[in-house]
């Protein structure tokens, strides 16, 4: 092989490996591999709550409340059957009564009067500056955001000067 194909080789190589070294750090947003999990599983976790809630107004005529959720076994201290199998984390998790349903995560569920329509919000304890939460209602769409003065990386925004 001539040196020049070796060196375009190796170049090439390199190129290719970039972009594995780049997801082991920090993503684009700042987030370290650990952050995007746990947001991941907060995701989850609301989709797990909407699918319960699903089934309970099959079955009862009405959206429940999350102690109603847990008095019931739809969420219990040795886990849920509502998450999807190819997230074990969400499907064992011990839940509690709330607010906080599982450590570091802070939930407010709440019904309309007559019981047809909730309003979910699942929030990061550890993340007081920006408070990242993902929400979600009885359309069964799943959000994410933070307080609009956060930037994307994290970090408070810097005042306009």
């Amino acid at each position: 092989m001539s040196p020049r194909k070796f060196i375009y080789l190796a170049v090439l190589s390199g190129l290719l490996a970039m972009p594995g070294m780049a997801s082991a750090q920090k993503s684009s947003y700042g987030l370290t591999d650990r952050e995007n999990q746990q947001r991941s599983m907060a995701v989850q976790i609301v989709k797990a709550i909407n699918a319960a809630e699903t089934d309970f107004k099959k079955n009862h005529g009405t959206y429940a409340t999350w102690s109603t959720l847990v008095s019931t076994g739809y969420f219990t201290p040795s886990g849920t059957k509502w998450a999807p199998e190819e997230f074990p984390t969400v499907a064992h998790a011990m839940y509690g009564p709330g607010p906080e349903i599982v450590p570091g995560w802070k939930l407010r569920l709440s019904l309309s009067k007559d019981g047809t329509a909730y309003d979910v919000m699942l929030e990061d304890l550890h993340d007081p500056k920006c408070s990242y939460a993902v929400f979600s209602d009885d359309r069964g769409r799943v959000r994410q955001g933070r307080v609009v003065e956060c930037e994307p990386s994290g970090e408070p925004a810097k005042a306009p000067q």
